[in-house]
């Protein structure tokens, strides 16, 4: 895969295209996307998610689809934090079959207190963690 971002607070996950995620006319169906980006955000959890941070919940999840995508190559989504509130932060993703940028997408995540049913700020901790890892220009 092609280095397309330099920096370490961008998480790479590589995915291999299964032939069932292909559509009638032999490219990547719009829906599997929605799936390959979320193995991107778990990923991304993984490597940069401290343990004991409250639970985070998808609120909104954007998909602009840039070039087809087809079987048999292996594709690479990259996971950023892009901008950071004070009860939510966004995510951009992007997804390259080789050198071709075949999705951009964002994602909106909130920081949810599930007794109380609402979203809650960010404490001091969290907010300095999350900060150190935003990507200007993805």
């Amino acid at each position: 895969m092609i280095d397309h971002s330099g920096t370490d607070a961008v998480c790479r996950e590589i995915i291999t295209p299964r032939f069932c995620e292909t559509d009638a006319l032999g490219h990547i169906n719009n829906v599997s996307y929605a799936a390959w980006l979320e193995q991107g955000r778990t990923g991304y959890f993984k490597t940069h998610t401290p343990g004991g941070f409250s639970p985070l919940i998808l609120a909104k999840l954007e998909i602009n689809y840039r070039n087809e995508a087809f079987h048999g190559t292996l594709v690479e989504v990259q996971t950023c934090l892009e901008k950071l509130g004070n009860t939510s932060f966004t995510l951009a993703q992007k997804v390259y079959q080789g050198d071709q940028l075949v999705v951009e997408a964002h994602s909106v995540l909130v920081n949810f207190d599930h007794g109380l049913k609402q979203k809650a700020p960010f404490n001091d901790s969290e907010r300095l963690h999350w900060q150190a890892l935003e990507v200007e220009n993805f």
